[in-house]
């Protein structure tokens, strides 16, 4: 995950580098993005398996946070996004990270308001842990053959569909606020991996996330 704060901090960079340019010019080729909001979740299979060993379910509610930074061709804009999201539920917990590379326009629009539709493809590294519950047994057997948690990952290739409403910005100077909805998906099936575990019979999921965001921006 620390690569992911990383790519967030360098974002933060490059938005600073561009205020300052703005004294130069006001019309740079570059919209940037921060935004934050909720996350629905949906694993399937491994649902599935949980219930069948009473161990709850992968949290289906969560939240998540990123930035983007896009540099613009006329009305299109192609850019890269990065995001977090964390999600909990009974003590099981989810946390992802996500990076897309993405392609978007600016040409559909009404009035004032801009409805921008977004295809970007990308990465995900999602970790979840099952907190066992109701457990006996002496000290030292949780430190060799017993445990109360259990920590699972989850890599895969995505796809992220959304849209954002914007409003028209001739100025580029300063931020305005944003409303986006998407949905991604991983393309594949994936395995979930035990961490530090050889495992059999492991299930596959295409892990999905559907969000609804609030956003703020600039340079459009």
């Amino acid at each position: 995950m620390k690569y992911f704060f990383s790519a967030l901090l360098f974002v933060f960079a490059a938005q600073l580098f561009a205020q300052q340019k703005t004294n130069q010019t006001k019309h740079l080729p570059f919209e940037t993005i921060y935004f934050a909001g909720v996350q629905f979740n949906n694993a399937s299979n491994l649902n599935r398996i949980l219930k069948d060993y009473d161990s709850g379910k992968v949290p289906g509610f969560g939240w998540n946070a990123g930035a983007g930074l896009a540099y613009r061709i006329k009305q299109t804009l192609i850019g890269v996004n990065f995001s977090l999201s964390t999600s909990s539920k009974n003590d099981n917990t989810m946390n992802t990270g996500d990076f897309t590379v993405y392609v978007s326009t600016n040409a559909i629009h009404t009035g004032r308001l801009i409805f921008s539709p977004q295809l970007g493809v990308g990465t995900q590294s999602t970790t979840f842990t099952v907190q066992k519950k109701n457990l006996n047994g002496e000290f030292g057997d949780f430190l060799t053959t017993q445990s109360n948690q259990t920590k699972m990952e989850h890599d895969a290739a995505i796809v992220d569909l959304s849209v954002t409403l914007k409003t028209s910005n001739s100025e580029r100077t300063s931020f305005h606020p944003e409303c986006r909805i998407g949905y991604k998906s991983s393309i594949a099936q994936n395995e979930w991996k035990v961490v530090n575990a050889a495992v059999s019979n492991v299930p596959k999921d295409r892990l999905g996330h559907f969000y609804v965001q609030l956003a703020w921006g600039i340079g459009r």
